[in-house]
C-alpha cells in the first residue's frame, strides 16, 4: 500500500518501527524493509522555493527530508555491532548507501547551515543526511570487514570514487569534506593502498577551503597516529604554511592551531623528526606562530598536563626529548610560555631534581601561575631535596609585593621551618630571606617563626 501513503510522516514512523525491530534482532522481514527504504529514497529532497517549504504532514506539499533521514538512521542501525544484520543484506545496503551518498541534499547543496559560528564543519556534516551517510559508509566497510579480515571493501571505495569524480552531479560540500577528513585514518585501515592513491581527493590542497575543512576535522577529531603522519607529512607542512587561514575554534573550544601544535609535539616525542633543523615541523610551528605567542603558552601548558597525567613511568628516550624541548623553550625566555610550568613541576614521570632545577631557572625569568598549587608539591619534595625546595621558595617570594601570588600558611611554614632548622648555612639564609620577604608583606601569621630565625 506504499503508493497510497500521502503524508511522509507516516513513512518516517514506519521506518522508526523497522529500526526498533532490527535492534531487537528481528530480521524476518529485513529484505522487505530494505526494499521499502530504497523506495523511500526515490522521493528526492525538495528544492524549496521562497517560503514554500512543504511539510512531512502535508498531502498537497509533502516534504520527504525527514523520511529520507529515517532511512539513513535505519541503515546505520543495521551496522551496529550488537545488531549485526546478516551478510545477505550486503547488496541492498550497498544500493542504499549509494543513493544516500550521491543524491541531492538541500541543506548541503544549498548551503543551509547553522547560524552558530562555533559549529564546525564536521558537526554540520554529520547532522545532514548525506554527510551522515558518508560517515556511516565507513562503518559499512568495517561491517564487511568483520566477515572477511582481508576484504578490500570495493563497495565503499566505488561509492567514494563517485563522490570524488569531477562529473558528479552534486560536488562535495565543505561539511562533507570535514566528515571524510575525520574518517581518513579509518579509510587507510580499510584499504591503505586506495587511501594513499586518493589522498588528494580527501585533502585537496588546490581547493584551500575544502582542504582546511578536511584537515581541521582530521586534526581535531583524531589523535597522533604515526602511520598516518607518514602519509600526510606533506599536508602537515601545508598546514604550517596556512595557519592564518584556520578557523579559530569549534564548539568544544578547541583551537585547530593549538591542537596541531599538540600533534606535532607528540610526533617529535615519538622521534618522528628532530627537534630543530629543516626536518623539524615543530620548530617551524614555533616560527609560524612567533607573532601569536599565546599558542606557545597553550602548547607548553598542554604538555605539562600530559606529563602530569602520564604517571611515574616514561621511557628514557622520551624523557631525554622532553628535557631537550624544555631547554630549547627556556632559552627563548618567553614569560607568556614559561609561566605555565605548573603541571611540569608535578609530573612524576620526570626526575624530581631536574624538575626543581628547571623550576628555579624559570623563577629567575618570571613568576609562575598557581603558586599555591605548587607549594603542596614542593612540600612533598622537601624531605629529600630541602636545599632546592627552599631555593625555589625564596625565589618565589622575591618581589612578591609586585605579583598577586597567594602563599598558603601551612605549606609556607613547613618549608620555612625545614630551611631555618637546616645545618646548611646557605639553606638557612635562604629561608630567613624568604621569611623577611613575607613579613614585609604583612604575613603576620608567620611571626611565630621569628624565634627559629633568630
Amino acid at each position: 500500500n506504499r503508493e497510497r501513503i500521502e503524508r511522509p510522516i507516516y513513512v518516517r514512523a514506519m521506518i522508526n518501527a523497522m529500526q526498533a525491530d532490527v535492534k531487537a534482532k528481528n530480521f524476518d522481514k529485513l529484505r522487505e524493509w530494505l526494499t521499502f527504504s530504497e523506495w523511500v529514497l526515490t522521493h528526492p529532497d525538495r528544492e524549496h522555493e521562497g517560503e514554500d517549504r512543504g511539510s512531512d504532514k502535508s498531502r498537497e506539499n509533502p516534504d520527504w527530508a525527514s523520511a529520507r533521514r529515517a532511512v539513513c538512521d535505519f541503515t546505520g542501525a543495521c551496522l551496529e555491532k550488537d545488531v549485526d544484520v546478516p551478510i545477505t543484506a550486503r547488496g541492498q545496503l550497498t544500493k542504499l548507501f549509494e543513493m544516500l551518498c550521491t543524491q541531492f541534499d538541500r541543506r548541503l547543496d544549498h548551503n543551509v547551515t547553522s547560524n552558530d559560528p562555533l559549529i564546525d564543519s564536521f558537526t554540520e556534516g554529520i547532522n545532514r543526511t548525506r554527510g551522515r551517510a558518508l560517515g556511516d559508509l565507513i562503518k559499512f566497510g568495517f561491517w564487511l570487514r568483520r566477515r572477511d579480515s582481508k576484504f578490500q571493501v570495493p563497495e565503499v571505495t566505488a561509492i567514494l570514487e563517485k563522490r570524488f569524480a569531477p562529473e558528479t552531479e552534486h560536488p562535495l560540500t565543505l561539511p562533507e569534506h570535514a566528515v571524510l577528513g575525520r574518517n581518513y585514518p579509518w579509510i587507510v585501515q580499510l584499504n591503505e593502498t586506495w587511501a594513499i592513491k586518493h589522498k588528494s581527493d580527501f585533502f585537496p590542497q588546490e581547493v584551500l577551503p575544502a582542504w582546511l575543512s578536511a584537515f581541521s576535522s582530521f586534526v581535531l577529531c583524531n589523535g597522533s597516529i604515526e602511520s598516518i603522519f607518514n602519509i600526510l607529512r606533506e599536508d602537515f607542512n601545508f598546514a604550517l604554511q596556512h595557519l592564518a587561514d584556520f578557523k579559530n575554534r569549534d564548539r568544544g573550544g578547541h583551537e585547530p592551531i593549538d591542537v596541531l601544535g599538540q600533534r606535532l609535539f607528540t610526533y617529535y616525542l615519538s622521534d618522528m623528526y628532530p627537534l630543530k633543523g629543516e626536518e623539524s615541523l615543530l620548530e617551524r610551528f614555533y616560527q609560524q606562530t612567533d607573532k601569536k605567542r599565546e599558542h606557545w603558552a597553550n602548547l607548553f601548558n598542554d604538555i605539562g598536563h600530559r606529563l602530569w597525567n602520564t604517571g611515574k613511568h616514561l621511557n628514557q628516550g622520551m624523557k631525554d626529548r622532553v628535557k631537550e624541548f624544555f631547554e630549547w623553550r627556556f632559552k627563548q625566555e618567553e614569560p607568556t610560555e614559561l609561566q605555565h610550568f605548573t603541571f611540569w613541576l608535578e609530573a612524576e614521570c620526570l626526575d624530581t631534581e631536574w624538575r626543581l632545577d628547571a623550576y628555579a631557572k624559570i623563577l629567575d625569568v618570571c613568576k609562575v601561575e598557581g603558586a599555591s598549587i605548587r607549594l603542596e608539591t614542593l612540600c612533598k619534595m622537601l624531605p629529600v631535596y630541602t636545599a632546592k625546595v627552599v631555593e625555589c621558595f625564596v625565589k618565589l617570594t622575591d618581589g612578591i609585593g609586585d605579583d598577586n601570588i597567594y602563599i598558603q600558611t601551612k605549606e609556607a611554614k613547613t618549608i620555612l621551618k625545614a630551611g631555618l632548622e637546616s645545618t646548611d648555612e646557605n639553606v638557612c639564609q635562604n629561608a630567613k630571606h624568604a621569611l623577611d620577604n613575607l613579613l614585609r608583606e604583612g604575613r603576620f601569621d608567620l611571626l611565630d617563626l621569628e624565634d627559629s630565625k633568630a
